[in-house]
């Protein structure tokens, strides 16, 4: 019978560098005053932070905890 390690970084329930990036540019993006996100991605980031506590500790700290509870 095969055994079926995860990838070790699926064992942390970490971020790749992608997602991370993807992440950090929708978060300055909403900070900046001229920056447009889109709701397909406000969605994404929003259903990543629901699964991923690596990504709602970044938007977290980047646009503050009372922003990531009205998201979350």
């Amino acid at each position: 019978k095969e055994w079926n390690m995860p990838y070790y970084p699926q064992l942390l329930n970490m971020l790749n560098t992608n997602y991370r990036n993807q992440i950090v540019d929708i978060c300055c993006r909403i900070i900046s005053t001229d920056g447009e996100v889109s709701l397909t991605e406000r969605i994404w980031m929003n259903k990543l932070c629901d699964s991923n506590k690596h990504a709602k500790s970044i938007v977290g700290s980047m646009l503050g905890s009372d922003f990531i509870d009205d998201i979350v």
